[in-house]
């Protein structure tokens, strides 16, 4: 464990004020009997953050959107994982001993797609080999998806990712810029109804779902929103061919958002975001404290947390 003095870690990002893993850290941090506290930091400058990075109490910061890329020219180095997905959530920090003065390097890395990947895992063993047969979908074009992508082809190694997207313009400079970074395996934008049917001939074994819980409102939205239906829908019970797993990455204001409900409906296993919130966030405490994971408090902090949600009286989980 890292020494016990006094230090600070950050959530960084903006709007932040409805997240709860502040109580899931300093929860842990205090089980631990550390004298740290994590508070947010609620900006889009990441100069903000970077001000505090160099402070000699600075353990890390957890950094939520807009700011996953931002943050980039402001660290030491990435971790590959990091590299290849092309953004961080989590900052962590190194000793320099190769100088008089000291001080610490910033490691910016990606603990989003871990969750991911260890949630699907959690729920459902069998999806490793379903997704050896069956296709998975990505809805959105943001840096949630990028992780999502990664944790579908790194963790379960699927060879075609199928993305649902408003914006095509977006999805086309993401996959180009995976593709530059070193993923090799095919990803496709479904953009029409027309190429669902013409592209998707099964079920997919995974959707997962890196979108706010937004009714459509312009026609592309509609679109958007019409394709993940339809593939929700997609199934061949005669055959065998049923419904996977939907994983929603959106849990606020509720993670039984519109998707989830008719995926439920439809018979797909539901995993929310709360699980994949939980699931990286203690690998981001096992990064700052340099406690094995294992022996971690997860229980007590994924305890506190879920209390917070449920007090909020808007949700079920």
């Amino acid at each position: 464990m890292r020494k016990t003095t006094r230090k600070t870690l950050f959530l960084f990002g903006q709007p932040i004020e409805h997240s709860v893993s502040p109580v899931f850290h300093n929860t842990l941090f205090k089980s631990l009997k550390l004298p740290w506290r994590y508070i947010r930091l609620d900006s889009q400058d990441a100069e903000d953050l970077a001000w505090f990075m160099r402070n000699a109490d600075f353990v890390g910061a957890a950094v939520t959107m807009p700011n996953k890329t931002r943050v980039i020219p402001y660290l030491d180095t990435l971790t590959e994982d990091a590299r290849r997905i092309g953004c961080v959530n989590t900052i962590y920090t190194r000793e320099v001993t190769s100088n008089r003065e000291g001080g610490h390097s910033l490691v910016g890395t990606n603990t989003d797609w871990l969750g991911i990947k260890n949630a699907l895992w959690s729920h459902d063993p069998g999806l490793v080999h379903l997704l050896q047969e069956r296709p998975a979908v990505v809805i959105g074009g943001g840096a949630t998806s990028r992780s999502a992508i990664y944790a579908l082809t790194e963790g379960f190694g699927v060879k075609e990712v199928f993305l649902v997207n408003r914006d095509a313009e977006e999805v086309e400079v993401m996959i180009k810029d995976l593709k530059k970074r070193g993923m090799r395996e095919a990803l496709t934008h479904l953009e029409t109804m027309e190429d669902v049917s013409k592209r998707l001939h099964v079920c997919p074994a995974v959707i997962i779902s890196a979108v706010p819980d937004m009714g459509p409102q312009t026609p592309l939205e509609q679109l958007a929103r019409k394709i993940a239906l339809t593939l929700i829908q997609m199934q061949d019970t005669d055959s065998g061919i049923t419904p996977g797993a939907l994983l929603e990455m959106a849990y606020t204001p509720s993670p039984w958002t519109q998707l989830a409900k008719a995926a439920s409906a439809a018979g797909w296993k539901i995993i929310t975001g709360i699980d994949v919130m939980e699931l990286q966030a203690i690998e981001q405490a096992a990064l700052w404290t340099g406690v094995n994971i294992e022996t971690l408090p997860y229980e007590e902090a994924r305890n506190a947390m879920r209390s917070a949600i449920l007090a909020r009286g808007k949700c079920k989980i």
